[in-house]
């Protein structure tokens, strides 16, 4: 039995991460509206980025509420993969999107039009703050697990690309390079689309079942097959369903009966690299790759 609980620590976080979601909304909102009217494309990018921020916190909040629901007789994995599948479609729409706002800023450049840069700081500043004040919120919880730290860098990025912005408003407000506003759109929608695809390329990573990042297939076989009571090992499978917790199933055949024993040690070195749940299938050394149980 493996325990994800995280006592009374989890509710805090869970209000936390919902008090973030609010914000980003309304820096989101804002900036749109702030974008439309100053005619600032990079504030609009901006927007989407917080979007997807905004995306990403729902996703931990609703990941948090769906992995405490039991498994049951038809979802006998339980409901972790459905974290996975809204990054999918989050991510394909922010890349939609993503693109729509290069062939936007492109046409500024062809054809430039004057921004009213003070709504335009007005409402990066408004971001700015919104920005700093959830990264504070939960900066505190960024090391607890994979979930939290990527929203907590969605939050820092944020920062990031508000300083910009404010940084470019300043700029445009004495200079007049109104042709920065694309540019800086550019590397927003660039930045998100590279976020975006590094992320589509991890769910789809687990989606297909494969070996998850960071897990040596080989090595992990090399080490099993050193034991002095394994023969072989085949029909070997490693995965992952979200993404953090690792799963193997392997058929291993072994030389004696000492089963019991050899279970703890096989198990001994898939715990050391980070494989928790196994399912393991010991055949005896005079079955063939079908044996399920030793034959007399």
């Amino acid at each position: 039995m493996h325990s994800h609980d995280h006592h009374g620590n989890s509710d805090i976080v869970g209000v936390k991460l919902l008090f973030s979601v609010f914000f980003n909304l309304a820096i989101t909102l804002s900036e749109i509206i702030g974008g439309i009217i100053s005619g600032s494309l990079a504030l609009v990018s901006d927007a989407l980025h917080n979007l997807s921020d905004t995306g990403a916190l729902l996703t931990s909040y609703f990941a948090r509420k769906i992995s405490k629901k039991p498994r049951d007789l038809k979802f006998t994995y339980g409901y972790k993969r459905a974290e996975t599948i809204a990054a999918i479609i989050n991510t394909t729409v922010l890349l939609a999107i993503s693109f729509s706002l290069i062939v936007e800023g492109i046409r500024k450049i062809i054809q430039p039009n004057e921004i009213n840069t003070d709504i335009m700081l007005i409402i990066a500043y408004i971001g700015l703050a919104g920005n700093l004040l959830t990264a504070i919120l939960l900066f505190s919880h960024s090391k607890e697990n994979l979930n939290l730290k990527s929203s907590f860098l969605h939050i820092l990025s944020d920062l990031l690309s508000s300083i910009a912005i404010i940084i470019t408003g300043h700029i445009m407000q004495f200079y007049n390079l109104y042709i920065l506003d694309p540019i800086i759109t550019f590397l927003i929608s660039a930045y998100i689309i590279i976020e975006s695809i590094n992320i589509l390329k991890d769910a789809i990573t687990i989606t297909m079942q494969a070996v998850p990042d960071g897990v040596n297939f080989e090595i992990i076989k090399d080490k099993i097959e050193s034991l002095p009571f394994v023969k072989d090992m085949h029909h070997t499978h490693i995965w992952s369903l979200d993404g953090n917790n690792l799963f193997i199933e392997s058929h291993i055949k072994v030389i004696g009966k000492d089963y019991d024993n050899y279970l703890k040690e096989i198990k001994a070195i898939l715990n050391k690299n980070g494989i928790s749940h196994s399912t393991i299938q010991i055949e005896s050394e005079y079955c063939d790759d079908f044996c399920i149980e030793e034959k007399d």
